[in-house]
């Protein structure tokens, strides 16, 4: 049985809000369950979208000096 973590862990981890988790997750940007009202994700479901996401940031240049 996988483990499952709420909009609130999700949100910590992101650096985010939990509603804007939530948001995320209606529009199919992070691979949620909705159990119930409320959202649920599975740790493998947010480790992939954590790998997508940190490609799609720039990657930061070093220290110059």
């Amino acid at each position: 049985m996988p483990s499952f973590l709420k909009s609130h862990d999700v949100a910590i981890l992101l650096d985010l809000s939990p509603d804007d988790v939530n948001i995320m997750a209606r529009k199919g940007l992070i691979k949620g369950k909705k159990i119930g009202k409320r959202w649920r994700f599975r740790n493998h479901d947010v480790n992939k979208f954590l790998d997508r996401w940190s490609l799609m940031l720039p990657s930061a240049s070093p220290p110059v000096g």
